[in-house]
């Protein structure tokens, strides 16, 4: 089974990412500003999770539909945002060709797969569902910063919570995914994201279809720089 068709449908995956609620009421309105929509647009949330990001995308007036491949976070966003929401693949959207006027990838949620070929497909497939002069928002963690990061700790189990909630990253030997293991409530998860370069998008970005690329440091729309936290990519379809 591919990690992320396990690892985000257990129950203690909500407790690891509890933090994040928190860090969307900061992110989610720069977020929807970057994705530079007017009021009335229609948007897809891909993948969407249980919805965290949903209300700051409709408080500027965007029609949004939600997507996820997991059945417990797709649970959780009905209860809690109600929205029109489809379980999905990212490789095969159930969407028609030119339906959106944007789609919306936040928190590094492209470059799950194992292939350069379905990660590819995924960008394709956001390609297809967006009209003519439609965005594409891609929200990526800074691949130099992270490895900065990531270096004194490597390969050390670190313990937080009182020990409820440990972690270890690695670096795959080719230096391009990181692996994040994670223990929590008897639990274990492990995350394997390719962390590409910014060439690497820019290139995947043109294959896939997309014309004019804007690139942002940070939420605050500042210049991108090869050392900044979060590279932010919006995409246009010619």
């Amino acid at each position: 089974m591919d990690w992320f068709a396990w690892d985000f449908d257990r129950p203690a995956y909500f407790d690891i990412y509890a933090d994040k609620a928190a860090d969307a009421a900061l992110e989610g309105p720069a977020l929807a500003q970057l994705l530079g929509l007017p009021p009335g647009s229609q948007v897809l949330d891909l993948p969407c999770g249980w919805g965290r990001l949903h209300p700051f995308l409709r408080d500027r007036g965007l029609r949004v539909v939600g997507g996820d491949l997991s059945p417990m976070n797709l649970a959780r966003h009905r209860q809690e945002r109600p929205a029109p929401l489809a379980r999905l693949d990212l490789r095969r959207l159930p969407f028609r060709d030119g339906c959106a006027d944007g789609v919306f990838c936040a928190f590094t949620s492209w470059g799950y797969f194992a292939t350069h070929e379905e990660n590819l497909r995924q960008l394709q497939e956001f390609a297809r569902v967006l009209r003519p002069g439609g965005v594409l928002l891609l929200d990526l963690v800074g691949r130099t910063s992270l490895r900065a990061d990531t270096a004194p700790i490597e390969g050390r189990w670190l313990a937080f919570e009182d020990g409820n909630y440990q972690e270890r990253v690695t670096w795959s030997p080719d230096g391009r995914r990181i692996i994040t293991e994670r223990r929590c409530q008897g639990e274990s998860f492990r995350h394997d994201i390719w962390i590409p370069s910014d060439g690497e998008v820019r290139t995947a970005l043109a294959r896939a279809g997309f014309g004019p690329v804007a690139a942002f440091g940070g939420l605050d729309g500042s210049p991108w720089t090869e050392k900044s936290d979060r590279w932010i990519y919006r995409a246009l379809r010619p």
